[in-house]
């Protein structure tokens, strides 16, 4: 009889362990043996549990290119429909497809070549979905491209003959809008942000249909270097896309030497230190157009003495939220974001910091239940949790749990559970 007390309680706590899961987190290991996703299932109370690792069929690149290997965002996303995720291999310039299971597990289903030796960014609509890439060349420079693939019913990807289009530079994140009409490219390097119509065979327009500088408000303003971008469809159901900047080189592309109270602060700026970094929303209409709604909103009070480089992004279910990760100060910041106009200001400089300012914050995602923002740190392999309060944006940590590899490790995705 305790025998069968004793199953019946198990079966209920195993029973009702998974109608408390509300998604799977995943995160890209980017070993250089063969690149692998760490899942993790995330609970009604924001903790994690392990689901497992699985191999991408691709290579990553180790400790090559140090904590921030992609300096990007979106190398590992998911598709449409949510039934698989898509992420970039940039150990040898692939791109993979795996299914996700029923148990939030993973299942490979493809690895095609990625236009260029390093992708960086993937995006997708409906079964449309366009691969962002670093250079052509063997050391990885050379123009930035984007591809186009077809996502099949069974998670082939297939490459769509003639949609390589040329960047301008190097691509730091892609996103379609939510109709699909429009695919948004940000670049790195130049600080440029295009715009290119989405055609009915899958292509892109020959030239964007748009493209914008990032602002520089003033001559003293260091140059913005994007790298986090978040699309955000308005009340009205246009789009404000997001980019976060970071100030970290002069107008003449010069580091700018730490001053010596910053390296014994802080871990990361050893060497070089940037100016406060910021946040800029765009207006993307009806025909795809471009133009700033708020410039340059930094993450401080002055451009020096800020939180420093504001690299990655997500927002609030409801829009009027937005985190940016400021990698080189171990911080997170809030901002407010209006639903009507897309204008937005600083909410609160520091939401959260790392006491000992060694959490190299990297990509970021709202849970599926949209209550917590899981971060990745990039230097100790840990995903982050905060809980969201809804009335002020504020994010109150929940834990932190180690599993992904230290140094070498991206992207971060969050899948709704539907079972």
């Amino acid at each position: 009889m305790r025998w069968l007390i004793g199953m019946v309680l198990l079966v209920f706590s195993l029973s009702s362990a998974a109608d408390d899961v509300t998604g799977g987190v995943y995160i890209a290991s980017n070993n250089e043996d063969e690149n692998s996703i760490v899942a993790w299932r995330q609970h009604a109370d924001g903790s994690l549990s392990p689901v497992g690792e699985y191999g991408t069929g691709g290579a990553g690149t180790g400790d090559a290119n140090g904590i921030d290997p992609l300096i990007s965002s979106y190398g590992l996303w998911r598709s449409w429909d949510n039934r698989y995720l898509l992420v970039v291999n940039i150990g040898d310039g692939t791109v993979s497809s795996l299914r996700v299971q029923d148990d939030l597990s993973l299942q490979l289903t493809s690895v095609v070549a990625a236009g260029g030796k390093k992708p960086n960014s993937i995006d997708s609509w409906r079964d449309l979905v366009y691969i962002a890439s670093v250079g052509d060349r063997e050391d990885g420079t050379g123009p930035g491209n984007v591809v186009g693939y077809r996502l099949g019913d069974q998670g082939q990807l297939e490459k769509i003959p003639g949609s390589m289009r040329l960047l301008t530079g190097e691509p730091a994140s892609i996103e379609f809008t939510e109709d699909g009409k429009y695919l948004i490219v940000a670049e790195f390097n130049t600080g440029v942000i295009h715009s290119w119509a989405v055609q009915g065979d899958g292509q892109l327009s020959e030239q964007p249909v748009s493209s914008i500088d990032s602002p520089t408000t003033s001559e003293e303003r260091f140059f913005a270097l994007p790298v986090g971008t978040k699309l955000v469809t308005r009340e009205d159901g246009s789009s404000t896309f997001l980019v976060t900047e970071t100030r970290y080189v002069t107008q003449d592309f010069q580091f700018h030497p730490s001053s010596e109270e910053s390296r014994a602060k802080y871990p990361f700026l050893q060497e070089h230190e940037s100016q406060t970094g910021s946040m800029t929303s765009y207006n993307v209409d009806a025909q795809g157009q471009l133009s700033i709604i708020s410039p340059d909103v930094i993450t401080g009070d002055d451009i020096w003495g800020g939180q420093q480089a504001a690299c990655w992004v997500t927002t609030s279910r409801n829009g009027e939220y937005a985190w940016t990760a400021n990698s080189h100060t171990s911080s997170l910041s809030t901002f407010r974001l209006d639903p009507q106009d897309g204008s937005l200001e600083l909410a609160q400089e520091i939401t959260f910091q790392a006491e000992d300012y060694n959490e190299f914050f990297l990509d970021m995602d709202l849970s599926a239940d949209g209550n917590y923002v899981n971060i990745l740190s990039g230097n100790t392999g840990k995903t982050w949790v905060f809980r969201i309060n809804h009335d002020n944006g504020d994010l109150e940590v929940v834990g932190a749990w180690p599993g992904g590899p230290q140094v070498h490790s991206y992207g971060l995705v969050t899948i709704p559970h539907y079972q």
